[in-house]
């Protein structure tokens, strides 16, 4: 018992969830949630109970199964009426309709699938209506396109049919359904001789099938065929391509319906004996009353041409059974185009007062936008105020502090002159000095380097480097193999020597080269040394023996660590420069 209660009351949303993938499914889950035998009424909460019975509804519709619950769904739909759930009061309404249409009870049907509509419309925005709830709007617009289709109400299956279509777009809807949709716009377009809309909406719906082989692709493919005879007259080519579908029926329905539609250009084409042919086998195979009925029309209008009298008693009499019928159907046609009226200007009605409740929604806010920045320049204005009398009171003082101690500068102001002309001297003679040191020092930083460049190991460098690119013929290359110049390598004896001969000449070039890198290793430093000689990469690439991809890594490592934009060579020139 507790079981089946706590699956009363946890798994009906999962169970609803199911039935948008796995109808079957979903019908099995409620089956075995519940065993009315066994479980009392009263210990199922009233919620759990009206909502399982609409799920239990809808399960029915979506297996192709006749309503069973009826009375009990009734009783949901007033429940969920009154504690005033929109979604689930609107779904029950729906199913209410869709039990209605079961039974030929086309007006009420009718009235249901709007009310549905219109309790969603005004209780939920339009950006609201998304994903299951713009599902369920486009199946209630699907049904009135396909109820007022069924009564040749082609206008209201129009714009019923368009209202679907927009709600397709709100979630990952099926392509045959919006296919489907298009095809049965454009059919009552075509009934209508509105022919360029007619092909617009069947080009769409051709174009939004991905798959040729389903009946849906060829009854929009039977559809334009017979525009495009209504437009060229061509009853050849309409015949050619209707007889190519015909041939691929899946059923016997199908296959019917494709001869009712030949039969008809044969019929408008006054060849009646082929005509005859076709329609004859509609009449007599057919299991649905409307194609029926409408090959008996056109199979009377051949009998009084051909003079068959005999035979067009038998196609009469089939007709004169849906004479009252007919007359129903009229009246039926009446009080549906009156209930599209009236939900035609209470949607009107509802979205007026909606845009207006939206524009004063927008004055209200504007409004309090205009008083709040009125708010805000009062008080600026005021402070503004405020602050230019605090303002001019500190002017005041700062003027009467000003004179004073101007009449107590303007007796010093001529013996501070004076020292300020012997200070500006003395800084213009130091300058002086200073300039000529300072190119003393950088001439004799020079000579310095000049004779750092005539030592025995940066001779040998040098040398190296000469030999090196004395061959003309062969120019260093970035791909290049460096271990076929190992002959111009440096020994690291000869490494060794150069560093030693550079701390020499440039005592505090190593310090001060740490101080800005500290993690400079050895290899760094003999890089160092060679770009001191301003030797090119290639060059130490094969005095190094490294290749040339790392001696490009180290070189941009170490420019990276000093910080230098004008090359590693010429920062370590302007070092020894300034020592």
């Amino acid at each position: 018992m507790a079981f089946i209660l706590g699956l009363l009351a946890i798994a009906l949303t999962g169970i609803d969830s199911l039935m948008q993938s796995r109808p079957d499914s979903a019908l099995k889950s409620l089956y075995s949630c519940t065993d009315t035998s066994n479980v009392s009424v009263s210990n199922v909460s009233a919620s759990d109970r009206h909502y399982y019975q609409l799920l239990l509804s809808e399960a029915f519709y979506k297996n192709d199964s006749a309503q069973q619950n009826r009375p009990e769904l009734l009783e949901a739909m007033a429940y969920f009426d009154s504690i005033g759930d929109a979604f689930l009061s609107a779904r029950c309404h729906h199913m209410n309709g869709v039990g209605y249409y079961e039974m030929d009870s086309v007006v009420p049907a009718c009235a249901e699938y709007m009310k549905a509509l219109e309790i969603m419309e005004s209780h939920f925005e339009e950006r609201d209506l998304m994903g299951y709830k713009a599902k369920f709007m486009a199946l209630a617009y699907t049904h009135l396109c396909v109820l007022f289709s069924d009564q040749y109400l082609h206008e209201q299956a129009i714009y019923f049919g368009k209202c679907a279509l927009c709600f397709y777009n709100r979630y990952d809807a099926e392509p045959w359904h919006i296919a489907w949709t298009l095809d049965k716009i454009g059919s009552h377009y075509l009934i209508m001789n509105q022919l360029d809309s007619a092909d617009y909406f069947f080009e769409n719906a051709l174009a939004t099938i991905p798959d040729t082989n389903t009946i849906t692709y060829r009854d929009v493919a039977v559809a334009r065929t017979m525009l495009s005879y209504h437009i060229s007259k061509d009853p050849q080519s309409a015949l050619m391509k209707l007889h190519g579908l015909l041939i691929l029926s899946e059923n016997n329905r199908e296959y019917l319906s494709r001869c009712l539609t030949i039969g008809e250009v044969f019929y408008t084409e006054l060849q009646y004996d082929s005509a005859w042919k076709y329609l004859t086998k509609v009449f007599n195979e057919s299991l649905r009353i409307n194609p029926q009925k409408q090959a008996a029309e056109w199979l009377i209008n051949i009998c009084k041409a051909q003079g068959r009298d005999d035979e067009t008693l038998e196609y009469a009499g089939f007709l004169a059974s849906f004479a009252n019928q007919e007359e129903n159907k009229s009246e039926v046609k009446s009080q549906l185009a009156e209930l599209y009226k009236t939900y035609s200007q209470k949607r009107l009605e509802r979205q007026h007062r909606d845009k207006i409740q939206q524009n004063m929604k927008h004055v209200t806010i504007a409004f309090i936008g205009l008083l709040l920045v009125m708010f805000i320049i009062v008080i600026l204005y005021h402070r503004n105020k405020k602050k230019k009398q605090n303002l001019e009171v500190q002017i005041k003082e700062e003027k009467l502090a000003y004179e004073i101690k101007h009449k107590a500068l303007s007796g010093r102001l001529k013996k501070s002159n004076e020292t300020l002309r012997e200070a500006l001297k003395k800084i213009e003679e130091q300058k002086t000095k200073n300039e000529l040191k300072e190119s003393k020092d950088e001439s004799h930083a020079i000579e310095k380097y000049e004779d750092f460049k005539q030592t025995p190991i940066c001779r040998e460098v040098f040398d190296k480097f000469e030999q090196l690119h004395s061959d003309k013929r062969k120019t260093l290359k970035t791909d290049m193999d460096v271990t076929c110049h190992k002959s111009f390598a440096l020994s690291k004896a000869q490494l060794v020597l150069l560093s030693k001969t550079t701390e020499a000449y440039f005592p505090d070039l190593h310090t001060s080269l740490k101080t800005l890198y500290p993690s400079m290793n050895q290899k760094d430093w003999w890089f160092c040394l060679l770009y001191l000689l301003q030797l090119d990469k290639l060059t130490i690439c094969v005095l190094l023996q490294e290749p040339y991809h790392t001696c490009r890594r180290y070189t941009l490592k170490i420019e990276q660590a000093f910080h230098c934009e004008q090359g590693l060579p010429n920062f370590l020139l302007e070092q020894i420069l300034h020592f």
